[in-house]
C-alpha cells in the first residue's frame, strides 16, 4: 500500500512537529499553551528579547508532549 501524506507527517513526533512548525499561521494552539504555562506569571519584563523559555517558544514539539485537554 502506498504511503499517504498522513503516514509521512505522523512518522514520529519530531516529523509532525516539523510539519506543524512549517505552517504559516499567526496563532497556533502551541502559542496559546506557551503563554498560559510560561508567560501568565513570568517576572521577566524584557520579552521577547530575553525569554527564559525560548526553547519552548513557537514549538509544536513542546506542545505535542503536553497532556491532552478537552
Amino acid at each position: 500500500m502506498p504511503q499517504t501524506n498522513f503516514d509521512r507527517i505522523t512518522a514520529s513526533p519530531e516529523v509532525l512537529a516539523a510539519f506543524l512548525a512549517s505552517l504559516p499561521c499567526l496563532d497556533a494552539p502551541w502559542d496559546d499553551a506557551f503563554h498560559r504555562v510560561f508567560c501568565d506569571n513570568c517576572p521577566t519584563t524584557d520579552c521577547p528579547q530575553v525569554c527564559p523559555h525560548e526553547a519552548e517558544r513557537n514549538s509544536p514539539a513542546w506542545w505535542l508532549k503536553l497532556e491532552a485537554t478537552k
